[in-house]
């Protein structure tokens, strides 16, 4: 590098200015990045809503679905009287009432029950509800035929022999 002289002064030759490259980022990329990132966790914290909603809903109504087989189970095996009801608490879950139709059908001896199980919510909100409809024997009918048979000796038992064992030394 050749130096010139001027007077007492060293001066040192121009030198050719390059373009400064930037080094950063500027205010309105920061800005637009930063309002992309504030929509994108809106967007996810409203997904993640729903998604609790939904999730609770299902877990509602599989516990209406429970119930409700539970009862109808009651009903088929003669615990529960096949009488209509309306909006009963369940004992062990307050929460849920079920209510029970019990129609006739066409057909002799047999009943159409429907059991409809619904949660007990706030005013103004949509109550969750599960409905099950089922053909069953009439029990009235199925009492009298029991009772007929028992009264008409019609009835058949089977002997069974019994056996004792003995304590002690094979004889």
């Amino acid at each position: 590098m050749k130096h010139f002289v001027i007077g007492k002064i060293r001066t040192r030759p121009a030198r050719r200015r390059k373009t400064p490259t930037p080094r950063g980022f500027s205010l309105l990329e920061v800005m637009l990045a930063l309002a992309i990132l504030g929509i994108s966790i809106a967007a996810m914290g409203e997904l993640v809503r729903l998604g609790t909603r939904a999730a609770a809903e299902t877990r509602d109504l599989t516990k209406a679905q429970i119930l409700c087989e539970g009862m109808m189970s009651e009903l088929a095996a003669g615990v529960t009287p096949p009488e209509s009801v309306d909006r009963v608490p369940f004992e062990l879950d307050p929460e849920w009432n079920y209510s029970i139709v019990v129609g006739a059908v066409d057909q002799e001896g047999l009943l159409l029950v429907q059991v409809t199980v619904e949660q007990e919510v706030e005013t103004g909100q949509q109550p969750l509800s599960f409905t099950l409809t089922r053909w069953m024997v009439d029990p009235l009918l199925e009492q009298t035929e029991d009772s007929d048979t028992i009264l008409g000796g019609e009835s058949t038992t089977e002997g069974s022999a019994t056996t004792e064992s003995q304590s002690g030394a094979l004889p």
